[in-house]
């Protein structure tokens, strides 16, 4: 699939911010709109599976398994009822087909290289054109109205969290002789009584706790730290990978301390590329006109992984402030998020919202030293990712 672009991604991106929905996207082909099938690629099956909309994987091959599911078409600025075949051919090995019938007469205007998203949570479903929505400025109130946000019933354990950080906002600054970016979340944490620790699992009873200085604009945001696949990989270790694309510096000592996102070569030549048809995130490594491969992570991983690590969050913003008795942090707002929108994951990779951030480097004594391979995202794309619950300010 193209590269979306910007006018693209900003429609998406609002219709991500819809309910707990999931969005499939495939580009329109010649060869598609002639016979009228669509190969279900991985961000289709994702979505589809996260939601319970659609199981390709355990669906039978053969006509007579052809699953047909009511759907709408935005067709103008209105919604217009159809049908939508998923199906996997008796052929080979049988790769998941969709098509949205009278997709033509819907949408006429639909060209090749057009990219249609096919928007749902289970049970309704919606599809568009968003490249025509962007030519025509369509009006997408209906598909709003339709997927209304729904008010969730906060968790025991989140109003717990709420009220401990209101408590503790209200007794002024938290004092830390931390240092650095990770100071705040440190004095946070250590005010909630969480020890240090580098596990996996969410920090406080099932609700992971993300604070830093800024929840606007570029400010990065960790999601989580993930080793690409060693046994699919060209590249069989962090330590290989420094060797091979890293950089001289402090004499004799390589470091690799750089992002790598979709959008084009870093100055260490390194890129990353979404292979949706197969499910895979690749990073390659560039110079001139040649490239080599250099690791992947399978998307699947990925999305368990963001699943696992942010099934509910509190995104903290604190202000740093000079007290008598030293640094301190004042609590200003919590940005409470749930369900990640998994199908998101992807397109945010391939258009650079999410990006990998290398930090490994070579130990004077021998070995190598990193803090993992950190997957992040500007603060302005959380409300893509996630489901936003509330906004609480201090």
């Amino acid at each position: 699939m193209r590269e979306l672009l910007p006018e693209e991604r900003e429609l998406l991106a609002k219709l991500s911010e819809l309910g707990s929905i999931e969005i499939g996207l495939f580009e329109v082909t010649t060869t598609q709109l002639e016979k009228s099938i669509v190969d279900a690629n991985f961000l289709i099956r994702r979505s589809f599976l996260t939601t319970g909309y659609h199981d390709f994987e355990n669906q039978d091959q053969g006509k007579e398994e052809k699953v047909l599911k009511k759907i709408f078409f935005l067709s103008d600025n209105s919604l217009s009822e159809t049908s939508m075949s998923l199906y996997r051919p008796s052929t080979k090995e049988g790769d998941p087909r969709l098509w949205i019938y009278n997709l033509t007469n819907l949408s006429p205007d639909t060209l090749p290289e057009d990219v249609i998203a096919i928007i749902q949570n289970g049970t309704d479903c919606v599809s568009l054109n968003i490249s025509l929505s962007t030519r025509k400025n369509q009006d997408l109130q209906t598909i709003y109205s339709l997927f209304a946000s729904q008010t969730q019933t906060e968790s025991p354990a989140a109003l717990e969290l709420l009220n401990e950080l209101e408590l503790i906002a209200s007794r002024g600054p938290i004092i830390t002789q931390k240092k650095g970016d990770t100071a705040v979340g440190f004095a946070i944490e250590s005010a909630l009584g969480i020890e240090a620790n580098s596990r996996k699992d969410p920090d406080y009873k099932g609700i992971e706790i993300k604070s830093g200085r800024s929840l606007s604009g570029d400010k990065n945001k960790t999601l989580f730290a993930k080793m690409f696949d060693k046994k699919l990989s060209p590249t069989k270790s962090y330590a290989e990978l420094l060797d091979k694309y890293g950089y001289f510096k402090d004499g004799d000592l390589k470091h690799l301390y750089c992002s790598v996102d979709a959008l084009s070569p870093n100055p260490q030549g390194l890129k990353l590329s979404v292979d949706f048809k197969n499910g895979f995130l690749n990073e390659f490594w560039h110079c001139d006109s040649s490239r080599e491969h250099v690791c992947l992570w399978e998307l699947d991983e990925l999305s368990k992984t963001l699943q696992n690590k942010h099934p509910e969050t509190f995104w903290i913003e604190a202000k740093e402030t000079e007290t008598p008795k030293g640094k301190g942090f004042i609590l200003q707002k919590v940005l409470h998020t749930s369900s990640p929108r998994l199908s998101a994951l992807s397109f945010c990779l391939s258009d650079g919202s999410i990006f990998v951030d290398h930090t490994i480097h070579q130990k004077p004594e021998g070995g190598t030293r990193d803090h993992g391979m950190l997957f992040r995202t500007k603060a302005r794309n959380i409300k893509t990712l996630f489901k936003v619950e509330g906004v609480y300010e201090f």
